[in-house]
């Protein structure tokens, strides 16, 4: 009689974390490139953030992190559209036709050695920081304000952690994928 697999963990919120912040540019790219304004587009990255930290035990897969939360966006963007009455409404066929496209881009891009990078970068930052960050980018998107508190300094002082974090991540990365960098 042949044994049943378990399904994989769900991932953990922090693990989630670090997707987002991996993805952040591409997702806030296909965000763009369908509502054409920064400031719908950073919200929309925030609602696909919280629905993926809140719906992450249904992700079992790390692999298909990007195109779930691709999917996400398109949905959050479709019901952006039909939720303004200020804005002429996208084509769903085509925001369809853009989540493809960028799908497609992902998989000739050099995103495996990007990931690779930042998890490495991701766990070289000092102990605090690295849980700043995961605290921060999970846990449902907990507000700085509770973060500093809990950690006992001023929200002020927390955010500058948080800059500092992310251009050392970014630093960090920009490194690891072009070495003629790290040589100079």
């Amino acid at each position: 009689m042949p044994t049943q697999t378990e399904p994989p963990d769900p991932i953990e919120p922090a693990e989630i974390a670090r997707l987002l912040i991996e993805h952040r540019a591409i997702l806030l790219g296909y965000l763009f490139s369908c509502v054409r304004n920064h400031a719908d587009a950073d919200d929309l990255f925030q609602e696909v953030s919280l629905a993926a930290t809140r719906s992450a035990e249904n992700l079992r897969n790390v692999d298909g992190f990007l195109p779930w939360t691709r999917e996400i966006a398109r949905r959050r963007v479709l019901a952006h559209y039909r939720k303004s009455k200020r804005l002429t409404p996208m084509d769903p066929d085509l925001v369809t036709r853009l989540a493809e496209t960028a799908a497609e881009l992902d998989r000739s891009n050099e995103v495996p050695a990007r990931v690779e990078a930042l998890r490495a970068c991701l766990d070289a930052l000092p102990g605090e920081s690295r849980k700043l960050v995961a605290l921060r980018y999970s846990d449902h998107q907990r507000p700085v304000e509770n973060i500093a508190r809990e950690f006992g300094r001023s929200v002020q002082a927390t955010y500058a952690i948080l800059k500092r974090s992310r251009q050392i991540l970014k630093d960090c990365v920009s490194q690891k994928m072009n070495p003629k960098l790290e040589a100079s």
